[in-house]
């Protein structure tokens, strides 16, 4: 008999073993190593790996190239989600125009707010302000240029936009009461909306919910901190959070008996920098925290984004302040590759050939997660030697070097942009170590995509 205990004592150790290195196995397919910077941490408990579907039509052999860009677009999505467009009357015009031609010109009931009536594009643009109660322009110097009184300091156009989202809420609720969900972007938001459509298939609009890339805002008295969502990457709210929000108790005979969303926070908006930190408050004190949904809500343009493990295989839902030559190609991009599968960052990171670009003159890419070596070190003698140094350095991927003599590291892999001192005292050429770099990216191969939870603790 104990012969036999033996067998089955050591046939169990074997399955164990097995199930044990089948389970490590599968998860290393499914989490990136890290990149050696700090959004590298993630688990499996951080991610849904859902099945999605495209809302999009299909493209065909029959209408690859169709000159309606709006062919694919899933129209009915409107009649449950209202898109809100928050901008500036001092907006640069080619920003407007590419806004317009670009993420948001097949959503036929958009609406436009500013700080004053006109039309853009065939669409009436809202004087927002106009709705704020009188009481908020009595003596106060931010409207001067919106009353006609010339400037005094630059900024007048900054310092008006936080005015604008408490009232922008109100009107889209008031002008769409019948929408599912409210999504708001200002003229700099790049937005991939199959994306944004996948996701929202996912959850339930009769819930209080409030979407986007996580900014600390008030702390409270125990210390903790209360967080909203940064207006540059969008914001979502279902319309169970926003009806919670602005619906006002009426007496016996029908009137309201408590003041208006844009009246109870005037205080907060006048002591606020940023009109998006007091929607998030107002949310907040309504019982509706943030759902913190960084990396899919971006706050980099598509130049700028420090691709590694925190935005590689995640899909990519908005990006802020692209350029407009940027919000064109990658627009162009969208639509010749189709929506058959999720966009992810892996996707953006091949669209902008980042495996194979290796040097270029006037040029920064160094100026996130960078890093330096002493200032003894021979990086610092020569763009070449930066080279080098970065080559030899295991957390290295690409440099800059400075011409009066500074050689920076970084971590992660990323474009950049031209630099060109107008003074021509500093020059700055960049680097890519491709053979570090096509490693990396040969050893995290994107299986499914990773939509990411709510969490206020994983944040930009």
């Amino acid at each position: 008999m104990r012969p036999r205990r033996y067998i089955y004592i050591t046939l169990l150790l074997l399955f164990f073993s097995i199930s044990l290195f089948n389970l490590r196995h599968n998860y290393s397919t499914l989490l990136p190593s890290s990149l050696h910077h700090e959004d590298s941490e993630i688990s499996p408990t951080d991610y849904w790996t859902w099945d999605t579907s495209s809302q999009f039509r299909p493209q065909t052999v029959a209408n690859p190239d169709a000159k309606d860009p709006c062919l694919y677009f899933p129209s009915h999505l409107l009649k449950r989600i209202q898109v809100v467009l928050k901008i500036g009357s001092s907006e640069p015009a080619d920003r407007l125009d590419t806004q317009l031609s670009t993420v948001t010109r097949c959503i036929s009931n958009l609406i436009i707010v500013s700080d004053r009536d006109h039309n853009l594009g065939g669409h009436p643009v809202y004087d927002i302000l106009a709705d704020l109660p009188q009481s908020y322009m009595t003596n106060n110097s931010d409207f001067d240029t919106y009353r006609g009184i010339p400037e005094e300091q630059p900024g007048s156009g900054w310092r008006l936009d936080r005015y604008k989202f408490l009232p922008m809420v109100e009107r889209a609720y008031k002008m769409n009461p019948t929408a599912e969900w409210f999504v708001f972007l200002e003229a700099d938001t790049y937005i991939v909306w199959d994306n944004l459509f996948r996701l929202l298939e996912h959850f339930d609009s009769n819930s209080p919910l409030y979407m986007g890339s996580p900014s600390p805002g008030r702390r409270l008295p125990n210390g903790q901190t209360t967080w909203f969502a940064y207006g540059g990457t969008g914001i979502v709210i279902s319309s169970a959070a926003v009806e919670r929000i602005v619906t006002r108790e009426v007496g016996e005979y029908g009137e309201f008996v408590h003041p208006s969303l844009t009246a109870r926070y005037e205080n907060d908006v006048k002591g606020d920098c940023c009109g998006d930190s007091v929607l998030g408050w107002a949310l907040y004190e309504a019982g509706i925290p943030l759902s913190g949904l960084w990396p899919l809500f971006n706050p980099h343009p598509f130049h700028s984004i420090p691709f590694a493990e925190a935005y590689w295989c995640q899909p990519i839902i908005s990006a802020h302040r692209p350029r407009p030559d940027e919000m064109k190609d990658f627009s162009k991009f969208e639509a010749q590759r189709g929506w058959s599968k999720p966009l992810l960052y892996s996707d953006v990171f091949n669209h902008l050939n980042l495996g194979s670009i290796t040097h270029r003159e006037n040029w920064d890419n160094g100026n996130f997660h960078g890093f330096r070596e002493d200032a003894s070190s021979p990086a610092h003698s020569s763009s070449d030697a930066c080279a080098a140094a970065c080559h030899n350095h295991p957390e290295c991927f690409q440099f800059t070097y400075d011409s009066t003599g500074l050689c920076t590291f970084v971590r992660s892999i990323r474009l950049g942009l031209q630099h060109i001192d107008p003074a021509k005292k500093v020059k700055l050429s960049s680097g890519w170590d491709v053979d570090k770099i096509n490693e990396w990216v040969r050893t995290h191969k994107c299986g499914r995509p990773l939509w990411v939870k709510p969490s206020v603790t994983r944040i930009f």
